[in-house]
This record gives structure tokens, sequence and C-alpha cells, in this order.
């Protein structure tokens, strides 16, 4: 071979080593770059990567703090359970997992589309819970088959519950699986991981101290994901526990009276020193334990269909004329403002003549020379028919604001009602006609279209139970510390001095105590207990017929007890009740007598001076479903009609 080829091949075969040394060592530069990218420049990233690739983090819900009446009975509690949750991104074919699922523990479309709710606006790495309350069998199921359900686990769990079913419903509230709507009043941050929210009452409005705070387990992990041990725990704290003004006693006696004659309405019941709600009933009501896992597509449409309206809270929201409630309050204006003397007197002929128009009393033949006392005691219409031309629409109105009407009564609870105090400029925006004396004349006996709501109506009395002080209602008492067990008070907002002066209160308190006595609403004293009160008949319009409004009466009463050292204030509402308030009494009494006579039980419907000496029965451990959904006639929707107007033909009194 020649020189020049041996050279050529040497040179070549150099060169060749030399461009694979190179590419070597250009590779093993790369190695030792990529080492300090991974070992020294982006350590900790990845460090955190691969300490994920073994651990899980597994968030703890905390205890959902209990709800308690005033003498401790619980109304919210959490029941130990089981339930299945499911990880989304850990879930390789999330719809064919499902589809297995419900195969295999016979789940209803109900159950997915639960899951699915739940599931919205919620990220995937979230635990989200797909049945709760387990079986034995359904647990075992899945147990068995958990190496085939990566991202599917079995978890014990509190699930929210309510011993007394629809007796609290409205009031306590309940809790819901959260969604994304809820998280917009919320930081979603403090829901990871959680599988309730409080919807409506104390649940809702005392949220952030019921729910706790979050806790974290950080599991270790196998290759298949499962979890072989706990590397660390931080613990959940447990929400703190509400105890209420409620107490159980009372508002069990309001139910019952009201559901045993299939009452509509509500009841109210209120310490007039302090405000503390001492009971609140909605009657009909519902189950509040149906919402706690999402409401089935069975018991909603069951609420829906009933012409009760169960779900409506009556006793904040429920709007009604009071009637000849208002008279006490138009009164104490009268006389303060120097409108009437407390002495001053006039003439009832059974009628009221103005323009034209005939105004009845409730009692046609009259009721002669009439006082204050008399007229609050037998609620005569003509006299307050002739207050109301001397007032005038501007002092009826400053009455009414001054003593909470037209207004949101505030209140530890979600929603409410402001109601209507009507001006001329209200009319006149609303109805497009200018203010008539007639309607002060209408207004002046709780009618026309005036609209209250009974929390408003039980304010307003306990400022004339208490000597001329607007609190404000509060339901819920303190909280204890689950973690040191102390008490932790919930101050009660500064009550508003009205500053009635005392005249104008002694010929109220005496009116009101004789109606009780000798008047009006002596079907609701009580051996023992000095009473003061005022019935309410409101006519309220129910649609047209041949021409002609039709009309119902609500029947109402507002009241305390006892007259000098009031102890509760009371408002009843009873919806299309009838003539004569008659049907507001006993609940009123039962009520009344619950709280103040708690160691004797009588009948609601109870004659005054009926002795009531038998015992009554201690609440029992397990307790008894009190307040049952009432299904009651609803009649058609108010509507405003000819209130206002003058019914020349009244069939019957309608405003005592």
């Amino acid at each position: 071979m020649p020189l020049s080829e041996s050279l050529k091949r040497t040179r070549s075969f150099r060169f060749r080593l030399g461009v694979a040394a190179t590419l070597m060592l250009l590779a093993i530069l790369a190695l030792v770059l990529r080492i300090v990218d991974l070992q020294v420049l982006h350590y900790s990233r990845f460090r955190e990567l691969a300490y994920d690739n073994h651990v899980a983090l597994v968030p703890l819900s905390p205890p959902r703090g209990l709800i308690l009446a005033d003498h401790g009975e619980v109304l919210a509690e959490n029941l130990p359970t089981y339930a299945l949750e499911i990880t989304p991104d850990q879930v390789p074919h999330l719809q064919q997992c499902l589809e297995y699922l419900q195969h295999l523990l016979n789940l209803s479309p109900e159950d997915l589309q639960q899951f699915a709710a739940r599931r919205a606006g919620k990220p995937d790495f979230d635990p989200i819970v797909l049945k709760a309350e387990l079986n034995p069998t359904q647990i075992a199921a899945v147990s068995v088959r958990a190496m085939e359900l990566p991202g599917v686990r079995i978890v014990a769990m509190l699930h929210r519950h309510y011993p007394y079913d629809a007796l609290f419903s409205h009031v306590v509230g309940y809790v819901g699986p959260l969604t994304a709507t809820d998280l917009k009043d919320f930081h979603a941050s403090q829901y990871v991981g959680r599988n309730y929210i409080g919807k409506n009452g104390l649940e809702r409005y005392y949220e952030r101290q019921l729910r706790g705070t979050m806790g974290y387990e950080i599991k270790d992990i196998n290759a298949r994901g499962l979890p072989v041990g706990t590397l660390r725990q931080i613990a959940a704290h447990p929400g703190g526990n509400l105890i209420t003004h409620l107490r159980l006693r009372v508002q069990e006696a309001g139910a019952q009276a009201l559901q045993d004659k299939g009452y509509r309405g509500a009841v109210i019941a209120m310490n007039p020193q302090n405000g503390g709600i001492l009971a609140m009933v909605t009657s009909p009501s519902f189950n509040a334990n149906w919402f706690v896992d999402g409401i089935s597509n069975k018991h909603w449409q069951e609420l829906l269909g009933n012409p009760g309206r169960p779900l409506m809270n009556r006793a904040d929201n429920g709007l009604y004329p009071p009637g000849s409630c208002a008279k006490p309050f138009y009164t104490i204006q009268a006389v303060q403002e120097g409108v009437i003397s407390p002495d001053f007197h006039t003439y009832c002929p059974g009628n009221y003549q103005l323009g034209g128009h005939t105004y009845w009393d409730w009692n046609r033949g009259g009721f002669g020379d009439t006082g204050i006392t008399k007229a609050l005691a037998w609620s005569v219409d003509v006299f307050y028919y002739k207050l109301a031309v001397k007032m005038g629409i501007n002092m009826q109105d400053n009455t009414l604001w001054r003593f909470g009407f037209g207004r949101k009564t505030p209140i530890d609870l979600p929603g409410g009602a402001s109601g209507l105090v009507p001006t001329p400029s209200w009319k006149l925006a609303h109805l497009h006609a200018p203010w008539y004396t007639g309607d002060s004349v209408i207004l002046g006996i709780g009618q026309g279209y005036l609209l209250e709501t009974p929390l408003q109506l039980v304010r307003a009395v306990a400022a004339l139970a208490n000597g001329g002080y607007l609190v404000q209602p509060q339901v819920a008492k303190a909280f204890i510390d689950p973690q040191n067990g102390k008490t932790i008070p919930i101050p009660n907002a500064a009550p508003v001095n009205l500053h009635i002066s005392a005249e104008a209160m002694h010929a109220v308190h005496l009116g009101m105590e004789a109606c009780v006595n000798t008047g009006t609403c002596h079907t609701v004293s009580i051996p023992g207990i000095s009473i003061a009160g005022k019935t309410g008949t409101a006519q309220v319009p129910m649609g047209y017929q041949n021409g002609r409004t039709i009309y119902n009466n609500d029947s109402l009463f507002i009241g305390w007890a006892p007259l000098d050292h009031p102890k509760i204030a009371v408002a009843v509402v009873v919806e299309n009740g009838g003539y004569n308030a008659w049907q507001a009494l006993p609940v009123a009494r039962a009520v009344i007598k619950a709280y103040l006579q708690p160691d004797q039980k009588a009948s609601p419907d109870a004659a005054p001076g009926e002795s009531a000496t038998a015992p009554a029965q201690k609440p029992a451990k397990n307790p008894a479903k009190v307040a049952q959904s009432v299904t009651a006639h609803y009649d058609a929707p108010l509507s405003l009609g000819e209130k206002g107007s003058v019914n020349p033909r009244p069939a019957q009194s309608t405003t005592q």
C-alpha cells in the first residue's frame, strides 16, 4: 500500500477519533451541566416534585360546631358515617369509573347529578363526595376492589344531622353540598376538602365560626398510589359550638299550637329586655335533613307542590297588614305629640262619615262614649278613624318608622323583608294616584297599603313592654371554644331609646291590660300571669269574583308578660284565620305559658281560669318529631286590589 494512502487513513482515523472525543466531551459537559441544573440550580423544585411523587396531601375536615338551645339541647349535631370520595385527577377514565360505581353500588341518577354539581367550579385535585352514608355492603364492595379503583376511597366523616327535623329548620337553617355559587361569599382556599357549607339560617350567618379550620395529613404512597404510612399530620381545629337564646319548650308549644289546628302562619317570642329570640316558628315547615346531602327530586317536588309554601320563613319574610295591632303605636305618638290627651274621649255611633263615604266599626251598634282604655280594650275602629284624621299621614308614617316598621329588622339571620310604610310619594310613584284622607283613615286601623313582618311586630311591642327601648333581635347567645371550653358571649346591640313619655306609655299599658282582662283578647289570659296584649284582624284581598274583590282575614296578636316586669314578648300571625282574631290567641297563650309556667302542661285551647297542674314531660334523649310539615290550603297570591277603598257593605268586622 503506498505511503500516501496509509497516511490518509491515519489522518482520517485521527479526525474521526477527534470528532468522537469532542462529541463525548460535549456529552459529558452537557451531562454535568444537567446535573448542576438538577442538583444545584433547581434542586428545590425537583426535590419537591420527587417528594410529591411518593407523598399525598390529604385534607382533614374539622368537626362543624354544634348549635344548641339555651338549656343545652342539641339542635344541629354531627354523626359519624362513611362516604365514597373521588379525586378526579387521580382517576384515569372518570366517566367509565362513575358508570362502574353506579352499577356496583346501585347509585341513582340523582347521585351522579349531585356529584356533577359538587364538582362544578372545584379543582380536580379536590376530593368530591359521590355517595354519603354508605351501608356495610357498599363499603365492602369498594374496599375489595381498591386496587382497581385509583382515586376512589372510603372515608370516615361527620355527617350533619338535625335531631328535631322540621322544628327549627327556618331559624337554625341547614347545610348542603358545596357549590361554586356558595364560594362567591367565601374564600375558596378555605373549602378545599370540605363537603358542606351553611345554606340558610344560623348555619349560613355564622358559617365562618361554625366551619372550623382545615387540617392535613401527609401520606407516604407507593408506586400504585396507595397509602402505606403517614409522614406528618396537621390537626384540624373544630368549629365553635353556638349557644342560642332559643327555648325548646317554647318552640315546641308554638309549633304544636299552630299545627294542631292546621294553621298556616308564624309565631315569634322574644326577651323584651335584650332582644334574645326565644322561639321563631313558621308553619308549615320542612325537614332540614333532606338538604344535607342534596335534596332528592322526590322531596323537592313535594316541597314545591305544597300549597302552604313550607320553604318560606314567614317570621322574617312574610308580609302582612297588622290590622288593629297598629293601634297602640298610633296612640303612643298621638298622646306624646299632644294630638289627644290621656283622658281624651269621643263618641262611637258604629260608623264614621267622611266625604260621602261610610267607614264602619266592627261593632255596627257602636261603643258610645270611648276613651283610650276602652278603644284599645275593644279595638274601637271609630276612635282610630277620627284619630287618623287628627294625626295626618306624615305623623302616621313617622309613628310607624319610629317603631321599626318599613325597614329590614337587624337580626343574625340571612334575608329578611323590609315591609312597607306607605307615603303619598310612594302611592303617586307606584299607583299614580294622590293620597286621600280616606287612605289615612284606613291606615289608622292598620290596613290599606301597610305591610309588616311578624319580627317587626314583636320588636315593636317589646318596646312598649320594656319602657320605650327598641332592642335588636338576636338568636345567638354565645360561642363555646371547643379547645378550652371557654364561653365567649355574643354582645347584644345597644337598644334605641324612643323617648316615650310616661303618660303616653301608661295610657297604652292600661288599654292593653284591659284588652286581656275584659276585652277582645281575654281568652289569652293565664291564671297567675299578668298579660298585656292587642288583637288584630286584617282583611287581605285574595282575588276577584264577579267584579268584586274577595277578602280573607288574617288573625294577629301582640303582647307581653308579665305586665310590669316583662320577660317575654310575643307576636302571632295566622293566615286566613278569620273573624275576631281568635285563632291567634291560643297560640300566644301556649307560648307564654310554656315560658313562664314550664312545669305545668295544659291544652292551648284551655279556657281562662282553667287550672293546669299536670307536670310537663321532660324532653326525651331522642327528641320526638314535634314539628311535621303541615299541608295547608293556600289561596291566590296577595294582590293590593282595592285595598284602601271602602267596602260599602262589609259582611263582618275585620279590625279587632
